[in-house]
């Protein structure tokens, strides 16, 4: 069987496609064991300097796979919570790996990112939308809570009062709407769509990835410490690159007017 999600690599930046347009990338079994194979690995690669994330065919990912949901339960497979909870531990274990990529992810949606596909979205450090973008936390329809980390994501990209109303209201939201409130950075054509990610992937490994993966992970943490943590994590880590070569090398090179070498290491 054919793998439901495209892997490929270029000069250290990571693309992975799902593949599966005709299913709207929905999270089959297939495709929640492909991303967490894939995910996982990746959160060991050195040598990745930066992740794109998108779908094929004008399709990101619709979440849920209901029509397996249904099945399932004619099937009698599921009843009780204890047969979900480790699926959504299972969910929620690549999700949080993604989440926390020492490295640039950047997500291009290209049409619906619904339900779970909204999470998935959401873990980007920078979230693109071609013009044909929509996306949708649509669980209150189907009698079900937002999953995919959007209790953590949504609010603080868009704020909690507009959070709690496409969590209450599942209305679907376009790519206009979604930039002015803060889902999505920019909005682009849709053969303009992944030359832009890539193009910002080059742009955030012109640095040191330790000061880039110290940035991200402290900067993911800024709304939920004090400022006085912040402060000393801050301090910790500005120590850490100040006595780093790279950080010696690029002001020397600096003072020396000299262009810097910059190689994301």
């Amino acid at each position: 069987m054919s793998s439901p999600i495209r892997f490929t690599r270029d000069n250290g930046v990571v693309q992975i496609e799902m593949t599966e347009p005709k299913s709207r990338n929905a999270f089959s079994d297939a495709m929640r064991q492909a991303m967490h194979d894939t995910i996982l690995e990746l959160s060991r690669d050195t040598d990745m300097s930066a992740l794109i994330l998108t779908g094929s065919e004008g399709v990101f990912s619709a979440g849920g796979d209901l029509k397996k949901m249904l099945e399932n339960y004619k099937a009698g497979l599921v009843s009780g919570a204890e047969d979900y909870l480790p699926r959504m531990k299972f969910l929620h274990s690549w999700v949080s790996k993604l989440r926390d990529m020492p490295v640039p992810v950047i997500v291009a949606v290209d049409g619906p990112a619904y339900g779970a596909g909204l999470g998935l979205a959401l873990t980007g450090d920078i979230i693109l939308a071609s013009d044909r973008a929509t996306f949708n936390a649509s669980f209150c329809k189907v009698g079900a809570v937002p999953d995919g980390n959007l209790f953590y994501s949504l609010p603080r990209m868009i704020g909690l009062q507009r959070a709690r109303e496409l969590f209450y209201t599942g209305r679907t939201v376009d790519a206009q709407e979604a930039q002015r409130i803060g889902i999505c950075m920019e909005v682009t054509t849709p053969e303009a769509l992944l030359p832009r990610a890539q193009e910002i992937a080059a742009q955030m490994t012109q640095t040191s990835r330790t000061a880039f993966s110290l940035t991200k992970a402290i900067s993911g943490r800024s709304m939920e410490l004090s400022s006085d943590e912040l402060l000393e994590m801050e301090a910790q880590a500005q120590a850490i690159c100040l006595s780093s070569d790279y950080h010696r090398d690029a002001i020397a090179r600096f003072a020396n007017k000299q262009p810097p070498r910059f190689n994301f290491r």
